[in-house]
């Protein structure tokens, strides 16, 4: 049930002149960070060698921890289902581990693929040109559970192929009408029955749900997040809040999906329904972090031209209202919680107490003592508008102390 990870670099390494991102979404003043041992050392505990701020090609460097995508389909490579079944099984791995590799090249060291990756394929992809994965494997909608006998056992079914997230598809999505109804697909019953027995496997649930009565029941069932939550009210955000969920909103996909119909890749007649949920996305967002709702990054991406351009989320976010610094937070920090919160329920029920322990390190989403170091270096300041969607800022990605240049991982 834990995510995987980086077998961590021996040696010790420092980097001078650094900017260091802050509890508050600020940055320290230029200073020394060092790791060892695939850990963050900032005690001065270790000796290590120094990468002056010259071995970047920078006079000014920030660091950050490492982006989390909290809602991304690796193993996607098309937007349309029957697109990506001409793949066959070699075609499919081998492009999920180049869109693996960019991704960690555009500094996300952690993702939760919301649908599409099988656990059997991560073996395969070296674990040093991928980010830490946590998996939901598939997608359940009401024909699957139908299919399978019933939600509790589709369920069962994900949760026996080593699901650390069950992925509940609680309304209906963009392929709907426009003006389709929010009604829910589960109902309130299902839901605490599905939050129940991922609990009891040490999982969580994620509950795709565009607004009515499935984020009321998402919410008193206990799932962990509200995916996409375009219709989000305030007296939801409230309660969301209070039960410590997290929203992962997916903004920019929206965009992408209109621009598809722009040149006739998708049909013209899913445009009102995109239009609608464009609208209708920031004031969500908004009330939610007016509410005290966490806010996690997530991408959805699911095509070749798509992977490796995660970064373009966080200026999705400050465009929503958020400010560059609440964006970054969200990016870092709150993905790492939520993240965390899988990890820390697998250890909990007795599964590899090892990994689980490095996995709540690795997902702390803070440059602090003793955390694993995972991390992105920059050459520009990621409150610029634009920073970390430009691939050229990325000095170097840090995973479990490991130093990774992004150009080898783009040439992957």
């Amino acid at each position: 049930m834990s995510i995987e990870t980086e077998s961590p670099a021996s040696s010790g390494e420092a980097v001078l002149g650094v900017r260091v991102l802050d509890e508050r979404g600020g940055f320290t003043a230029p200073g020394r960070v060092s790791w060892s041992r695939g850990a963050f050392a900032l005690g001065g505990r270790e000796r290590e060698t120094d990468l002056a701020p010259v071995s970047w090609g920078a006079t000014e460097l920030w660091l950050i921890p490492g982006l989390v995508d909290a809602h991304l389909h690796a193993a996607w490579h098309a937007f349309d289902a029957a697109d990506r079944g001409r793949l066959d099984e070699a075609q499919t791995l081998a492009a999920t581990e180049r869109a693996l590799a960019r991704t960690l090249a555009a500094g996300v060291t952690s993702a939760r693929d919301a649908g599409g990756l099988d656990p059997l394929a991560l073996p395969a992809i070296p674990s040093s040109s991928r980010p830490r994965m946590q998996l939901s494997i598939s997608i359940i909608d009401r024909a699957l559970a139908d299919l399978s006998g019933g939600l509790d056992r589709a369920v069962e079914a994900v949760l026996e192929r080593g699901a650390a997230w069950v992925k509940l598809y609680g309304t209906a999505g963009i392929g709907s009408p426009a003006g389709a109804g929010l009604d829910a697909t589960f109902t309130a019953a299902e839901m605490r029955d599905a939050v129940h027995r991922a609990e009891r496997a040490g999982a969580g649930v994620m509950v795709h749900a565009w607004g009515g009565t499935a984020i009321d029941d998402a919410i008193e069932a206990g799932a962990l997040s509200i995916e996409h939550g375009l219709f989000l009210t305030g007296e939801q955000a409230a309660r969301a809040a209070e039960r410590d969920m997290t929203l992962v909103p997916t903004l920019r996909i929206y965009r992408l999906v209109e621009r598809m119909i722009d040149v006739g890749s998708l049909p013209a007649g899913l445009r009102a329904r995109v239009a609608e949920a464009i609208g209708a996305h920031p004031g969500a967002v908004l009330r939610a972090r007016d509410a005290g709702l966490r806010i996690a990054l997530g991408t959805d991406y699911g095509t070749p031209e798509q992977h490796g351009t995660n970064g373009r989320e966080l200026d999705a976010l400050v465009d929503a209202g958020l400010t560059p610094g609440e964006a970054l937070l969200a990016a870092t920090r709150s993905g790492a919680e939520l993240l965390a919160r899988v990890a820390e329920r697998a250890g909990d029920r007795g599964a590899a107490d090892r990994a689980a322990a490095a996995d709540r390190g690795a997902l702390i989403g803070r440059i602090a003592d003793r955390a694993v170091a995972d991390g992105v270096i920059l050459r520009r300041d990621p409150l610029q508008p634009g920073a970390l969607s430009d691939p050229e800022s990325i000095a170097a990605v840090l995973l479990g102390g490991r130093l990774i240049d992004p150009a080898t991982l783009r040439a992957v």
